[in-house]
């Protein structure tokens, strides 16, 4: 007998107990179903849709384009060419916000940098710091384990603000509140997505707008430890995978037709890539469009992946067969993409990776095009230089730590704060 993968099932192996500080608290994990789980949405197969990009704009006959050289900006206006890349040029944290558990960030329509509170607050930051909230979900999400208001996301058009929380049952859930003249309406809501959790870990839960401009949200297996319940490689369930949505196509949402696994009846048509342990970080990089995301390892490996957007639909990243390029159970998949950077689990740079973003800020030029990380249980922010070929031509320390570091986010500039568990928002900036 197999399984949809092609993949004879194979016994779960007794794994290690469940390590400290997989994710967002340094403390054992609770590895208990939920119970009292509400409905998950949608209760029926949401529509699929075909998306479109938006056409770009038709360029005005007098405009200056890259076809026109001649018209381009002198030499003395035009702006000096990046340095190579180079992890030893000094750096600082920049403390800009408190709060109490900052947990993710995203720019809104009005170019604004927006955090998000663990509790369940989104505040503004202002040049005093964080400002008054937004939104308040803190009555209806719980901090239990790994869980909270744990990502945030606008739309492309800056009509909808996306809020990925656990609910008091421990339901991952995407809320989606209006914004109307470029205000935020906090009581103007609606519940877009809802999947109920097994356990209190690995719940994933960042969100991002694609370079499609559609909604992206990245989900563990379901926890434990081990993936017992398979999820990494069972395309029946989006645990254990990275999903795609159209958030305004369908009533809650519609599935894009282009989502890999839309035509398989027995695939959650969500899906658009998969063999995911725990992506709680993931991001695209703003100027090719690649996808990256770290997944915490079980026991062996952190491993940070990239892949061409173009090659990201139906990927697969090998949990639970693999660990990083370590086997796990069970044989290799046929088509894993293996990692293109990994590390010990429990080694020196830590014990669970946090994702990051690739530097397209102009402040700091020596780190154009870096890959920014870090690790919850070590603090050291660190940079990673990939070719084009996907080789690793460069990783180490940036000499600045950021506390216990859950995130990063952006800002309308490109510059890059690290966000600390601890409540310290801070900027990174040239020594």
């Amino acid at each position: 007998m197999t399984n949809r993968t092609g993949h004879a099932p194979v016994p779960t192996r007794r794994s290690r107990p469940i390590r400290l500080a997989t994710a967002l608290l340094a403390a054992a994990v609770v590895a208990i179903a939920c119970a009292e789980q509400p409905d998950d949405l949608p209760v029926e197969r949401p529509p699929v849709v075909d998306v479109e990009p938006e056409p770009e704009p038709e360029p005005d006959d007098d405009a200056v384009t890259d076809d026109d050289p001649d018209e381009l900006a002198t030499d003395d206006e035009a702006e000096p060419r990046a340095p190579d890349p180079d992890l030893t040029v000094a750096l600082t944290l920049t403390e800009v916000a408190t709060l109490d558990s900052p947990t993710a960030g995203a720019v809104g329509p009005d170019g604004v940098l927006h955090l998000a509170d663990r509790a369940g607050t989104v505040h503004p930051l202002t040049e005093d710091g964080a400002g008054e909230a937004v939104v308040d979900l803190s009555a209806e999400t719980t901090t239990e384990s790994e869980r909270g208001l744990l990502g945030l996301a606008f739309a492309a058009d800056g009509t909808e603000l996306y809020l990925s929380s656990t609910d008091p049952n421990g339901a991952s859930t995407i809320t989606a509140v209006a914004i109307v003249d470029g205000r935020i309406r906090p009581d103007d809501r609606r519940t877009l997505f809802r999947l109920s959790q097994p356990y209190a870990n690995h719940n994933g839960g960042d969100l991002h707008i694609g370079p499609d401009d559609l909604l992206y949200l990245g989900l563990g297996d379901g926890g434990s430890a081990g993936d017992p319940l398979d999820a990494g490689q069972d395309l029946s369930t989006p645990l254990g995978a990275l999903l795609r949505i159209d958030p305004r196509g369908g009533d809650p949402y519609a599935v894009p037709s282009s989502n890999p696994f839309v035509d398989e009846d027995d695939a959650a048509p969500e899906i658009f890539a998969y063999g995911l342990r725990n992506p709680w970080r993931f991001s695209f990089d703003p100027v090719t469009d690649e996808l990256w995301i770290a997944d915490v390892g079980q026991d062996s490996r952190e491993e940070i992946n990239r892949v061409a957007f173009e090659e990201a639909a139906g990927a697969n990243f090998g949990w639970n067969r693999m660990e990083g390029t370590l086997p796990f159970e069970g044989e290799e998949p046929d088509d894993h993409v293996p990692p293109v950077y990994e590390y010990e689990t429990r080694g020196p740079q830590g014990c669970a990776v946090t994702g990051g973003v690739v530097y397209r800020g102009r402040a700091i030029p020596e780190l154009t095009g870096v890959y920014l990380y870090a690790d919850y249980c070590n603090g050291t922010v660190r940079g990673l230089i990939v070719d084009a070929d996907g080789e690793v031509v460069e990783q180490g320390e940036l000499g600045i730590d950021g506390g216990q570091v859950v995130a990063f986010a952006t800002d309308a500039d490109g510059e890059v704060y690290v966000l600390d568990l601890g409540g310290a928002v801070q900027r990174i900036d040239a020594a």
